[in-house]
């Protein structure tokens, strides 16, 4: 089909942007696209393709925009349950930390996915699917880390990968089962980051192989005060990277622990959130093929007061992503 007579066809030419030349849409005005088997084959003006192609079906946009769908990098959209009780908590002024150490936050939703099926695990994800691909999501990063146990996990990348067969949008998989420590663990970070790596890791590389042809998918982890350390971020993803899987990293959300610059060290794709990342490990990032994904719906959800400082990471020559939180 030639898609023609768009007001705009942002075609984001050139492959992946950084530093300062983020933000190149690429823009051809009263643009047409020609795509066949599902990819696009040419793009330019109207009158040109028109001309060109004169047999080919036809599709007129005429006043609208042709632009490539958004791809987010950064979801917790499985999961089961609500925390609806903890924005009281969080208008009285309490921190996340404080919220977490009060039995809420992750822990909350833990109990709910860990008593959840299967089929109540796709049915409380599909509508928030839905919803993202009306807004214009094509592509999204999907975590686990909300079961904190190999069962739970897997249960969740089950409904992964089960929901990008079943939904239009395409799922990058991320297992995140070092999100937080759970509460038969609580006091012994250290056991349960030994539990991720003796355990947990080896069961999912086991269970991918058996389950799906796909490349492995990435691996996860919460590197945050509360959460689990430097030299525990390091062992858990160190183990993932000799199993082979690809890696990633929440880090500086909080506190700046070195998260980025481990990230950068190992070769992971992305270090998401970086609120109060040092001017160090910006350096670090804009030498690097590391990807800095910004979430500013977190900080603001969460009433603090700092966010991503995403000019100083352009200005460094790194590679800066924007996302919304699910």
């Amino acid at each position: 089909m030639l898609i023609h007579s768009a007001a705009q066809v942002l075609t984001l030419a050139g492959g992946a942007q950084r530093g300062t030349s983020l933000g190149d849409l690429g823009l051809i005005e009263d643009g047409a696209v020609l795509f066949r088997d599902g990819r696009i084959v040419e793009t330019g003006l109207s009158p040109d393709l028109l001309k060109k192609y004169p047999d080919e079906k036809r599709m007129d946009v005429r006043g609208k925009v042709v632009m490539p769908g958004f791809v987010d990098p950064h979801t917790h959209v499985v999961w089961a349950g609500d925390r609806s009780a903890e924005f009281e908590m969080r208008l009285q002024g309490k921190t996340y930390l404080e919220i977490m150490e009060a039995g809420g936050g992750i822990v909350s939703t833990v109990l709910a996915t860990r008593n959840a099926s299967l089929k109540q695990l796709k049915d409380q994800t599909r509508p928030r699917l839905k919803r993202m691909f009306a807004h214009g999501t094509t592509t999204l990063e999907g975590k686990t880390g909300y079961g904190l146990n190999s069962e739970t996990e897997l249960l969740m990348m089950q409904a992964l990968l089960e929901l990008d067969q079943e939904e239009p949008l395409d799922i990058a998989f991320t297992y995140l089962g070092a999100h937080a420590v759970p509460p038969e663990y609580e006091g012994d970070t250290a056991g349960y980051t030994d539990l991720v790596c003796e355990e947990m890791i080896p069961a999912l590389a086991d269970w991918w192989a058996e389950h799906t042809k796909r490349p492995f998918p990435y691996i996860d982890v919460f590197c945050e005060t509360g959460a689990f350390d430097l030299a525990q971020s390091r062992k858990i993803l160190e183990t993932a990277k000799e199993y082979g899987f690809p890696l990633k990293i929440h880090a500086d959300e909080f506190d700046n622990l070195g998260g980025v610059s481990l990230a950068v060290e190992l070769g992971a794709a992305s270090a998401d959130h970086l609120v109060v990342t040092s001017a160090e490990d910006i350096k670090a990032l804009g030498k690097s093929d590391t990807v800095a994904v910004a979430l500013p719906c977190t900080p603001f959800g969460l009433a603090e007061s700092e966010y991503s400082p995403a000019k100083d990471i352009l200005d460094a020559g790194g590679d800066s992503g924007n996302c919304h939180r699910y």
